[in-house]
């Protein structure tokens, strides 16, 4: 590995040496942070070490050409330093990662939070129907009996979703009420 040595001050090697780098860096890490919304919300996905860590790694200057699309887990002391701090975990070694998993509420996008939520609340509706409970109870007595799933036939659960799904439509929509539900 080759050495530096600078003849000059502290202030001379971080000028000369250290902020041509690194003050790129924090720019972009600040836009970076800027586009992920961290200072809209008090929790997000971004981490701001490892996108430093990224980037500098692939803007290193002698390897500008050879690291353009290397990610964070592909930068061989990060595994190495993630592998050597692994996390016991309900007895179990975690794999390679001393970080817990970033919860779904992180992930995903304000689109597929709200889809999750809507068809929880939808599926929440269909359930809370006395017919279904009374359809669930049956399985549930069947099964617990005589151990046998049973399948519910095609027009069965169409007269059950007419009704329910006519309910969750706007009365202003484009859509009919003979609307084919398959």
């Amino acid at each position: 590995m080759k050495e530096i040595f600078c003849q000059g001050s502290p202030a001379e090697y971080l000028e000369y040496f250290v902020f041509p780098v690194l003050l790129p860096a924090i720019s972009a890490l600040l836009r970076e942070a800027r586009n992920e919304k961290c200072f809209e919300r008090k929790r997000t996905k971004f981490n701001g070490l490892d996108f430093l860590t990224e980037w500098l790694y692939r803007n290193n200057p002698p390897h500008v050409f050879t690291r353009t699309d290397a990610h964070l887990q592909d930068i061989a002391f990060v595994k190495e330093w993630l592998c050597k701090h692994r996390q016991i975990i309900n007895h179990r070694v975690s794999v390679c990662s001393p970080r817990p998993p970033i919860p779904l509420s992180l992930l995903w996008s304000d689109d597929k939070a709200a889809i999750v939520i809507q068809s929880a609340w939808r599926g929440y509706i269909v359930r809370r129907n006395p017919e279904v409970q009374e359809l669930l109870q049956y399985q549930k007595e069947m099964r617990g009996a005589s151990n046998v799933s049973i399948n519910l036939s095609k027009t069965l659960l169409n007269q059950l979703r007419n009704p329910i799904q006519q309910a969750c439509l706007p009365t202003d929509s484009k859509f009919t009420d003979d609307a084919n539900v398959d």
